[in-house]
């Protein structure tokens, strides 16, 4: 629009120019009373040049009933000349450029028009004198007439003269005579053809700026636009993961270390640093394949904190200015969460507890532990509107309806951080196939959603949620009491042995119930698990038995400390003999045989990067150089770093002294 207006923005309309003299606004197109042509511009140039000529000559000479004026005098009337008649020069903005033939033309009639004026000059000096001599008044005017168009035939061929000795379109001569008139000077030379030579250098300047600014903002909204749909497209639950061109669609499951069992390791998103074990009841990870994005980092805000026993509480987290959350999840994925605790970063991964389809906050529910550093530290010092450094989501234990035609929830204590988001999704969505939740404690006051679950299972007729306690002794407990048995399984889902089985809790209740599946001749490949190692550093304090079988005649019960809810990992100076020595630290501390070199680093102050501590996200890697470990989960390391000496820190165990390159 710029572009297009600025040439005309200069010039007076038609229209403004018929408004203000309403009388000149029907002479282009009115024949002459001499020639009795049209006005120029209207056909070649050639064929127009008389017609044009018999004009030029009519504009330039001034009306006989009025005086002789020059075409630029003061005293001419009209803003555009005698009698409203434009002069000379301006009435060439009107004639088009001409070609040389009709130069030639007009050139000749200028000079028939300069003898015609000369000649009714004499002729008029004569009258006029033979009037004067016999005092005859009426001759004497007559006489002045014929001297005044004479002097207008001379003055009309004068001007076209000059005006082609110029040697410059008509237009151009114009408004030189303009530039002159007006005092402008020899440098303001004005270009006004019509065309974008009419622009100065001033404007082609602001327009050349304002257009580049203009292609710069299209480009800039176009990048955006396309990074939006890039993250969009990676963020959207469900999506499949990039892969290079001819690679398969699936990745084919490792095989398996024995005939009977096939050992599997998932990210285990747990109450305070998860840690993976093997387990024999099938592979952990879903038939789908989770989303191929990579976690978002950043800072969340607490909103609210909400108690849901008297040693869990929930942490609502939302974006920092109370946006939309800046990324999605799949129900049962975890996020990490940073913290500086007494000078030393400490990093540790929770379960998202609410339901991918509430976009403005996620829930962290978590236990505080005894050797709990993040969770002690969330428990007792964390308040409304503080910020967490986070980074999410990850993990492959999830379950979005589409992997299966039903779903069967087996928890056992905080366990069921993982179901609920399940299950608030499946609900959210209104799945209609089957949901069973089988949630085990050790008493009514730990069990977590308790008024929630119930509140589900009213509304949904397909949810069906059972929950067992085993020491319900002092309350008013009606429900189920003991453990997850095969007999329990059986009443509450009789069609087991074709369900899909998601299984998570404290390690002696997974392989108490993994046992208790395997005997109802449940398939390993339909039971999926998210497993936790028990805490290293001391014993838990307040045990929770979440679910285990009953013992067998003549047996001792299991303790409660194996059967307790996992928490995260601590470094209290373990007893074993051997050390690590941190080469690039230059820190040496003490190793367990059974305490992975991460937490040995974390007990004397070495930082070693990590995320997930399952051995899945390879974030620990560290060059080994002397000594030999063992680890139970490698999936991270390649064949070329496991030659080369890499090890995963959270993952390397040895009994012998060892040097890390950390």
């Amino acid at each position: 629009m710029l572009l297009g207006c600025l040439p005309t923005l200069a010039q007076i309309s038609p229209s403004d120019h018929a408004s203000h003299h309403p009388a000149a606004d029907a002479a282009p197109t009115q024949k002459m009373p001499a020639s009795g042509a049209t006005v120029p511009g209207q056909g070649t140039a050639a064929s127009a040049a008389p017609d044009a000529m018999a004009d030029m000559m009519k504009m330039m000479s001034p009306s006989p009933t009025t005086p002789t004026a020059s075409p630029a005098s003061p005293g001419a009337k009209g803003c555009c000349g005698a009698a409203g008649s434009k002069p000379f020069y301006p009435s060439l903005m009107d004639f088009p450029s001409l070609s040389g033939d009709a130069r030639r033309t007009i050139n000749d009639l200028a000079n028939d028009r300069l003898g015609a004026g000369a000649q009714e000059v004499s002729a008029g000096q004569i009258d006029l004198h033979h009037a004067q001599s016999s005092n005859d008044l009426a001759g004497a005017q007559e006489a002045a007439r014929r001297v005044r168009e004479g002097l207008s035939l001379v003055q009309s061929g004068v001007s076209a003269l000059q005006a082609l000795n110029e040697a410059q379109p008509p237009r151009r001569i114009a408004l030189t005579w303009f530039r002159r008139e007006m005092s402008l000077g020899e440098s303001g030379e004005m270009r006004m053809d019509g065309g974008f030579r009419d622009i100065s250098w001033l404007h082609w300047t602001t327009m050349m700026l304002l257009a580049v600014a203009l292609l710069t903002a299209l480009l800039l909204r176009w990048a955006r636009l396309r990074r939006i749909s890039e993250l969009a497209q990676r963020l959207t639950p469900g999506g499949q993961p990039p892969r290079a061109a001819g690679a398969p669609a699936s990745t084919p499951s490792p095989a398996p270390s024995s005939p009977n069992a096939q050992k599997a390791v998932v990210p285990a998103p747990g109450p305070d640093g998860p840690k993976a074990a093997p387990s024999t009841a099938g592979p952990a990870a879903p038939t789908s394949a989770p989303p191929g994005q990579r976690p978002w980092k950043g800072v969340l805000r607490i909103k609210s904190i909400f108690d849901e026993t008297p040693t869990v509480k929930t942490f609502r987290l939302m974006e920092a200015n109370l946006a939309s959350m800046p990324f999605t999840f799949l129900p049962g994925q975890y996020a990490t969460l940073t913290s500086e605790i007494d000078g030393h970063k400490v990093r540790r991964s929770y379960t998202i507890s609410s339901s991918p389809t509430q976009r403005e906050y996620i829930e962290l529910t978590i236990k505080r532990e005894q050797y709990g550093l993040e969770s002690r530290h969330l428990h007792d010092h964390a308040q409304t509107g503080d910020l967490l450094e986070v980074s999410a989501p990850a993990g492959r234990f999830f379950f979005t309806g589409k992997e299966a035609d039903g779903i069967v929830l087996m928890a056992g204590g905080v366990g069921i951080t993982p179901m609920m988001s399940v299950l608030r999704y499946l609900t959210d969505k209104s799945y209609e196939n089957e949901i069973h939740l089988i949630y085990g404690v050790n008493a009514p006051c730990d069990l977590i959603f308790r008024e929630e679950c119930a509140y589900l299972a009213r509304r949904h007729p397909n949810v069906h949620i059972v929950s067992v306690v085993s020491k319900p002794e002092g309350t008013d407990w009606a429900g189920p009491v003991g453990y997850i048995t095969a007999e329990l399984i059986l009443k509450c889902v009789p069609d087991i042995v074709r369900r899909r089985v998601h299984l998570c809790g404290p390690p002696a209740m997974m392989e108490a119930v993994k046992a208790t599946l395997l005997e109802l001749k449940v398939p390993p490949e339909q039971v999926k698990t998210e497993d936790f190692a028990p805490p290293k550093g001391g014993p838990v304090i307040d045990p929770e038995p979440a679910s285990a079988p009953p013992a067998p005649p003549g047996a001792s019960a299991p303790p409660d400390a194996a059967t307790s809810t996992p928490t995260e990992p601590v470094t209290p100076a373990p007893s074993a003999q051997a050390t690590v020595t941190f080469s690039k630290s230059n820190k040496t501390g003490q190793l367990a045989p059974d305490q992975p070199v991460l937490e040995a680093a974390e007990a004397i102050g070495v930082v070693i990067d990590f995320e997930c501590r399952v051995g899945t996200c390879g974030r620990c890697k560290v060059p080994l150089s002397e000594g030999v470990v063992t680890m139970e989960v490698e999936d991270a390391l390649s064949a070329e770093e496991k030659a080369s000496g890499i090890i995963l820190a959270c993952q390397a165990k040895s009994a012998q002294n060892l040097v890390v390159d950390a």
